[in-house]
């Protein structure tokens, strides 16, 4: 939705080009006045630039320092049109849509109106108009597109968390011997991004094809049965390559396409049966549109992180409830994982791990003992014995152990956040055998569990948090192993099986990114997996990138 104030001034501004031109040309002088003139009108209102993640009296001063760089003369124009470099970076706005981006961000229409005009004005606005372009290109490319006073701090608080020096990304842009390379340059260039743009690309083709059939309602589906929606159910899955090859109209439903309908229930973290119910066919319906809306969502949150994300890394993915070791762009080690319940949402963020635990201690957080222990002491004064819990005076380390009879469990409350309660080391602790720790303000960690049952489900958020992992061994022989600690399993199922807690540091600190990706594409094979918005992220996402016509006071809040 483009602002009142904004439709007037673009009409003025047009006015002269749209009802035609004279063929003479304007001097060099003239341009040059014309662009001051752009230039002392408020550019950044009255180009139509009033949705930028900066206020506009910002913008107007970082274009007025820009063109000051350049002594006041047009960047992207002459008297006889716009150059190459003006050819360039328009092809690039108009390819923004490869991005995941919204190429009416960057005023295409206008760009497109003024580019055929010859009037002195019109070229001026046209210079003006490129330099915002470029500037808002490259801001989104690094910093993310999304509406910032829209994102819910609290789940995106890695989101624009760094800014853009426009005035020197102008500079270097101008100044590089291949803009469009240079602009390229600008997305993120890891596996991550680079994949999603692909699919993106498919999916918008899908679109182009018209999609996929709508499937009817219906009993539940099991190999063997017949139902006459099998032939549509064949055309969907062959359209997301599900089945590879051809495949004749079949009336059962038989071996071959139930191997195809598990393929596609892993790619939707669906339970692999080869049953198509009530899940299964809600997956198979959703419109190319809503994965197209998925994708662009994702490759939005790289833009988020470091573009380039080289050496060393562990990726978990909080919606795919899955950890990944990456090195370069080679995934190396693969594992399931459990994360936070709804209401105890694993948050986003990245930090670097520093050690690991053997045999930790579980010192309960105070929301724990407050919530579940104090109520679990009423029913049963023999449970903190029984799962070798010790209650301590306070949260130094010097702090001495009392006795849990000494307390009114009935009257304490919130009163037991004063003590220190601490679960030793063996089968009952929660945090299993080992913890891996990197430290944040969250207090959030990955750990061993003794409940590895909860593994073989699918829907995977049972913790308070914390991410528990599947093979703690297998990871911590890995990252102990990046770490030239060439320690086997065996070596640290012997320290486990010791029961003495034992603190391992890292001599080379491990990056650990916990990430919230709905769309994942295998990098060993390329499949591509659609996840449940567990925790509600893409709604919230959706509603910042993809809102229109936002107050201006919502859309130059910072805080």
């Amino acid at each position: 939705m483009t602002h009142p104030l904004v439709r007037l001034t673009m009409t003025a501004l047009f006015c002269l080009c749209l009802i035609g031109q004279q063929p003479a040309r304007a001097a060099d002088n003239n341009l040059q006045q014309n662009l001051q003139n752009v230039l002392e009108n408020s550019p950044a209102t009255t180009l139509g630039f009033i949705d930028l993640q900066t206020l506009p009296d910002e913008v107007n001063r970082m274009l007025l320092a820009t063109y000051q760089e350049n002594e006041n003369q047009p960047y992207w124009v002459t008297e006889q049109g716009p150059g190459q470099k003006a050819e360039a970076l328009l092809s690039v706005l108009k390819s923004s849509e490869e991005e995941g981006l919204d190429p009416e961000h960057y005023r295409l229409k206008n760009i497109e109106k003024l580019w055929k005009c010859v009037a002195p004005q019109d070229l001026a606005a046209l210079d003006v108009t490129l330099t915002l372009a470029l500037g808002n290109y490259v801001t989104d490319m690094r910093e993310g597109q999304a509406v910032t006073c829209l994102l819910d701090p609290k789940l995106f608080a890695a989101a624009r968390d760094k800014k853009v020096n426009t005035l020197e990304v102008i500079k270097q842009a101008l100044a590089a011997p291949d803009i469009i390379s240079f602009l390229q340059n600008q997305a993120p260039q890891h596996h991550g991004y680079q994949s999603l743009k692909k699919v993106l690309a498919r999916y918008k083709d899908l679109k182009k094809q018209g999609g996929w059939p709508a499937i009817p309602a219906g009993k539940v589906l099991k190999p063997g049965m017949h139902d006459k929606r099998l032939p549509l159910i064949i055309k969907r899955l062959a359209v997301t390559g599900d089945i590879r090859e051809p495949v004749p109209d079949f009336k059962i439903y038989n071996e071959r396409l139930v191997q195809a309908v598990k393929h596609f229930q892993k790619r939707y973290n669906l339970e692999q049966d080869g049953i198509i119910g009530k899940a299964t066919l809600a997956a198979l319906t959703i419109p190319v549109e809503d994965h197209i809306r998925q994708i662009i969502l994702n490759m939005e949150r790289w833009r988020w992180l470091p573009h380039a994300l080289d050496d060393q890394r562990l990726l978990v993915n909080i919606a795919g409830f899955r950890l990944a070791g990456i090195q370069d762009e080679h995934q190396e080690i693969a594992m399931p994982v459990i994360v936070g319940k709804v209401y105890h949402k694993t948050p986003v963020f990245s930090r670097t791990m520093s050690y690991l635990e053997i045999n930790p201690f579980w010192n309960i957080p105070n929301s724990i003992a407050i919530n579940e222990i104090v109520g679990k002491m009423i029913k049963d004064p023999g449970y903190l014995a029984r799962k070798h819990i010790r209650i301590f005076a306070g949260w130094q380390n010097k702090s001495k152990e009392i006795d849990p009879s000494s307390i009114d469990w009935k009257s304490i409350g919130s009163g037991i956040k004063k003590y220190r309660l601490r679960q030793d080391p063996g089968p009952e602790n929660a945090l299993g055998t080992i913890k891996f720790m990197f430290p944040n303000r969250y207090n959030v960690y990955l750990h061993d569990t003794p409940g590895h049952s909860l593994f073989k489900r699918t829907r995977r958020s049972f913790s308070h948090g914390c991410i528990r992992v599947s093979d703690p061994l297998a990871l911590a022989e890995y990252l102990l192993k990046k770490d030239g600690k060439l320690w086997s399993k065996k070596k640290i199922q012997a320290l486990i099986a010791k029961g003495k807690r034992l603190v391992v540091p890292l001599t080379h600190p491990f990056p650990v990114h916990i990430l919230y990706r709905t769309v994942f594409v295998e990098p060993t094979d390329g499949t591509v997996h659609f996840f449940d918005d567990i925790y509600g992220r893409d709604k919230l996402l959706a509603e910042a990138l993809f809102s229109d016509g936002q107050p201006a006071h919502c859309r130059y809040n910072f805080h």
